[in-house]
């Protein structure tokens, strides 16, 4: 290789390492975010709807991530 030769390097890119907070109920496919994980399989989610924001508790195994 000669004195101003570059050597070609790929460059990776890492998926994001902290969880996403947003989610989708599985019954209407509304997106909302996950607040906190109440234990005992439920958790409280916030939405927003007509200009309004409200906040739910839920199964957990009634939304998945968006």
């Amino acid at each position: 290789m000669g004195l101003f030769s570059r050597k070609s390097a790929s460059a990776s890119v890492s998926a994001p390492t902290a969880p996403s907070d947003q989610y989708r109920l599985k019954a209407t496919g509304q997106r909302v975010t996950l607040l906190e994980d109440l234990g005992g399989g439920e958790v409280r989610i916030a939405m927003d709807t007509a200009h309004t924001t409200r906040g739910d508790i839920v199964s957990a195994r009634d939304i998945t991530p968006a």
